[in-house]
């Protein structure tokens, strides 16, 4: 009996979005699988100030390709100098994890592996993830990514891309929860003055929203097969029939316990177990009229296309 053979295992698999669009969350669902390994954030190739990128930084050390260059790069990440150098805002999460789980002589070792380019640093750092949790496919969120996916998609040509997206007012509602509960840099220099946090919030959601429902439209149409939009929503409310399309989309086995993971992110049932379908429509009980009529005003048209 011939059976057909299984299609290959991507070489990487990405998750972008906007911020509190669900990219945690997806990450959990994906990370069920026992073949996939999802570095958290790294922002390595920008930030929302792109310069804030780790890359950027990376560069001022000198040619990957001069001698000693990886032997710098590693010293300035395991010493504490690149955790210090940005005044803007804290580390990314992912270079405590690396130095705190990985030694250093083990990730130059992986380093010294791959080519002496941005791409080979970055494909090192994913690897010593996937390979610290027995993994074989690695990969990595970090939202603001959403920017590089062309450059990401030219570096992993085997890649795949998920663009999580969520309702532009749920989206505000979660950003000011998180900001409030645990306030950080820049965000917390606003916060004595009244109203300004949920000004600055407002401005900012209808800017990044309507920055990556322009991006998908884009993105679509000319990566078919390695980008996919992935509705917030539709996760959380209909994952039955949601997730058998992702994990399809991905070349992945779906995992028996898909939907076995813990809200991680700080929000209205940080710490609790499972998918919350309440999450699709919770932001109705908390947003500010003149909120949701301003997002709807500026996001109308973007947000009836993609279904809100």
């Amino acid at each position: 009996m011939l059976t057909t053979p299984a299609p290959p295992l991507p070489e990487a698999v990405f998750i972008v979005g906007v911020n509190r669009s669900g990219t945690t969350l997806l990450r959990r669902v994906l990370e069920t699988s026992d073949q996939i390994a999802i570095a958290t954030e790294t922002h390595f190739l920008g930030h929302v100030v792109p310069r804030e990128g780790a890359r950027h930084y990376f560069r001022r050390l000198g040619r990957l390709t001069d001698e000693g260059a990886m032997r710098r790069l590693v010293d300035f990440i395991y010493s504490g100098d690149f955790q210090r150098r940005s005044r803007w805002r804290e580390v990314s999460p992912f270079w405590r994890w690396l130095v705190r789980e990985i030694p250093p002589d083990d990730f130059g070792r992986t380093l010294a592996t791959e080519e002496r380019t941005e791409r080979g640093v970055f494909r090192a750092l994913l690897r010593v993830y996937a390979e610290y949790h027995g993994r074989l496919v690695m990969g990595e969120k970090t939202p603001h990514h959403l920017a590089y996916v062309d450059e990401l998609l030219e570096w992993f040509p085997d890649g795949r891309v998920v663009h999580m997206v969520r309702d532009p007012r749920a989206v505000y509602v979660s950003d000011r929860q998180r900001r409030r509960g645990k306030p950080r840099r820049p965000y917390s220099w606003v916060m004595n003055v009244p109203r300004l946090l949920e000004t600055v919030l407002l401005m900012q959601t209808t800017y990044v929203w309507a920055d990556a429902a322009r991006r998908h439209g884009r993105l679509a149409r000319r990566y078919p097969e390695r980008y996919v939009m992935l509705r917030f929503e539709d996760v959380v409310s209909q994952p039955d029939a949601t997730l058998p399309r992702l994990f399809e989309f991905l070349g992945v086995p779906l995992p028996e316990r898909a939907t076995d993971v813990k809200v991680v992110s700080r929000g209205f049932r940080w710490g609790e177990a499972g998918l919350d379908a309440g999450a699709a429509s919770r932001w109705r009980e908390h947003i500010h009229p003149f909120a949701e009529r301003w997002l709807r005003f500026w996001l109308g048209r973007p947000m009836r296309r993609l279904g809100y």
